[in-house]
């Protein structure tokens, strides 16, 4: 069973796709797909070392990931008026935790898409602005 933490963090991804060449030119975008994969969640110690000799341990996550998106459009040309482009997207995201577990506890990373948007530039490049809320539960 998992239970939140409380523990969670905004991640904004924007910046531009761009329709490969092999792929036909766009006329508009009809569809798109996100699906967030989280490839690694960590809980690391940090510490942190006062002039008076104490040391504290501070408790960070460390969470990589890979956005694919698919983005269904239709085409300028007179055959096959619908595709799907693909990309894939990576991330990398450092949370603290204030009096966190120790390093090597057993967490899980659940990520929500709390934004999406796509907007056509023109033929060949599309504007993302994604917004994903990472969630932390312990296992």
């Amino acid at each position: 069973m998992l239970t939140f933490t409380g523990v969670f963090a905004e991640v904004p991804i924007n910046s531009k796709l761009i329709i490969p060449p092999q792929k036909p030119p766009m006329e508009c975008i009809l569809d798109s797909i996100v699906d967030v994969q989280i490839t690694k969640s960590e809980v690391i110690d940090t510490p942190l070392l006062y002039p008076e000799g104490i040391t504290q341990q501070l408790r960070k996550i460390i969470v990589t990931g890979n956005v694919k998106i698919k983005i269904k459009y239709s085409a300028l040309v007179e055959d096959q008026q619908v595709h799907l482009a693909h990309f894939d997207v990576q991330f990398c995201k450092l949370l603290e935790w204030p009096d966190g577990p120790p390093q090597g506890t057993p967490i899980e990373i659940v990520p929500i898409v709390e934004k999406k948007v796509f907007l056509q530039e023109d033929e060949r490049r599309i504007f993302k602005a994604l917004l994903l809320r990472l969630e932390v539960y312990r296992k």
